[in-house]
Order: C-alpha cells, then sequence, then structure tokens
C-alpha cells in the first residue's frame, strides 16, 4: 500500500487501512465508495463491476473500483453472502472552499456473522455467529442468530465440532483452546461459558486476547 503515499488522500486511505486490514475497505469519496489495491481487485471480480486504475500516469497505477454510495447496501450484501469482512469508512465533514482534505472514519463493519438489517440478510436462512473453547477431547459450542436474538450453548465432543459448524452453516467461528486440562469437570464448564462470552465480547471485531476468528481444523 505504500504507493502513492506521498499524497494526502492515500495517506489517510492507508492509515484507515491499517485499522482494518483484515476486510475489505469501502472508502467514501463523493459520491461513491471505492476500493483500492487488493481490495479493488478482490471486489471487482467478485461484484463483477470495472477495475480501473488511479496514477497511471505517475507510472504507479493503483487498482480500484468504485460503486455508489447510495446503491452501497447491495454491494456490501453480496459480499458478505460471500463470506467477506467489509468495512465502511465514511466522510465526516463537507467538503468546502480551501479544504483539500476532510476528515474521514470507520463508521462500521459489516461481517457474515453480524449483519443484521433485513438486506443484507438472505430471508430464508439463519445467520449464525459461532464460538468454540476446546477442553481436552471435549468442547463447548455457543452460536447465536443476531438477527434473531436466537442463542445456544452446548457441551459435545471436540471431534464433533467440524460437523456441528457445518450442521449449522455458523460464520465466522471463534475458537478458543482453553488448555486447562483435559476432562476435569471444571475445564469442561468454563469451556462452555468461555464459549458463549466470546459471542458477546468479541462479536463486533474479533479482535481480543487469545481469539482468532478460524474455522476450527
Amino acid at each position: 500500500m505504500a504507493a502513492d503515499a506521498s499524497t494526502p488522500l492515500m495517506r489517510q486511505y492507508n492509515a484507515v487501512k491499517e485499522q482494518v486490514s483484515g476486510a475489505l475497505l469501502m472508502f467514501r469519496l463523493g459520491d461513491f465508495y471505492e476500493l483500492f489495491f487488493e481490495d479493488a481487485v478482490t471486489a471487482a471480480r467478485e461484484l463483477e463491476i470495472t477495475l480501473t486504475s488511479r496514477n497511471k500516469e505517475k507510472g504507479m497505477a493503483i487498482p480500484m473500483c468504485g460503486v455508489p454510495y447510495h446503491a452501497a447496501e447491495g454491494y456490501i450484501a453480496r459480499l458478505i453472502q460471500k463470506g467477506y469482512r467489509v468495512a465502511i469508512c465514511d466522510q465526516m465533514e463537507a467538503p468546502g472552499p480551501g479544504k483539500k482534505l476532510v476528515k474521514r472514519e470507520i463508521t462500521r463493519i459489516v461481517t457474515p456473522g453480524t449483519a443484521t438489517d433485513a438486506h443484507l440478510l438472505r430471508s430464508h436462512e439463519n445467520n449464525y455467529l459461532a464460538a468454540v473453547a476446546r477442553s481436552g477431547s471435549r468442547a463447548g459450542l455457543a452460536h447465536v442468530d443476531v438477527s434473531t436474538g436466537e442463542f445456544r450453548v452446548t457441551e459435545i465432543e471436540a471431534s464433533e465440532i467440524p460437523a456441528a459448524i457445518e450442521h449449522l452453516g455458523a460464520r465466522p467461528i471463534l475458537d478458543l483452546d482453553m488448555r486447562l486440562g483435559e476432562g476435569t469437570g471444571a475445564a469442561i464448564a468454563m469451556s462452555v461459558i468461555e464459549a458463549a462470552l466470546a459471542l458477546f465480547s468479541e462479536m463486533a471485531t474479533f479482535a481480543g486476547a487469545g481469539v482468532s476468528s478460524r474455522v476450527p481444523d
């Protein structure tokens, strides 16, 4: 992302992108949300929109693509339905005379598991977010549908986790390794509790100590 970092706009973009490196960043520029670099390549492919570039005349072409801001929700829905996280960066002040760069901030992050708006969801599908906490051969599994409020927690064999996740169709997955000792009652109970707590404490950002968003092995 260092290309074209000498311009104020791209320095601002790079700074914002560092905050959401694991998401596709939709960066508001006037009447469009623009995506740059690898995000642009991915979005253009998945959304089947035109991939262009900026600064070609300077010999440092930067891939870019964009969607109209008033139609952005439809494009966001298509991306999260394909499993992508999408970060929205909006203009926080109006452009004005003599103002070369407006303030921009991340206003929301949409993920397949945390989407709640009706237009972002498939009406015939649950939208489960799941957490797994392992303790030796046993595991706690918690899942929640944030669009309906359905929440369940259970204890199963660790070897059954992949099949359970596939049955739920849950995404993303928070996977915690408890390392409290195999087979102890306290460890098993704690694994269930930790799985449940992870859904509430990490639902928005998936950025907590010892937590990673990955499908269990």
